[in-house]
């Protein structure tokens, strides 16, 4: 089963859930990039690895980046190397 990190709490959730089963957060991305609020972070990362390779380890508030080759904190704010993991809308994959 596909894992992904909540980008509200870091939880491991299924990538097929659409909410937080710990928060309670909308997995299904963050906030568009024209709102006010909007913060892109390595958890909201298409880069971002739930697991890490073998031999190496993460926190449970890390995520794997794939570009860099490191452990990185979920929340931390993205870099320029940043792409979006989620561009989809729930009713496109519903039709």
């Amino acid at each position: 089963m596909e894992m992904m990190s909540c980008p509200h709490c870091g939880a491991q959730n299924s990538s097929k859930r659409e909410y937080c089963y710990e928060c309670g957060g909308d997995l299904r991305g963050a906030p568009k990039k024209d709102e006010p609020d909007y913060i892109p972070t390595c958890a909201n990362c298409a880069h971002a690895l739930i697991s890490a390779p073998l031999g190496k380890h993460i926190g449970p508030d890390q995520v794997w980046c794939g570009k860099t080759d490191e452990p990185v904190a979920s929340s931390q704010v993205a870099g320029d190397c940043f792409d979006e993991a989620f561009t989809w809308k729930r009713e496109d994959i519903l039709d």
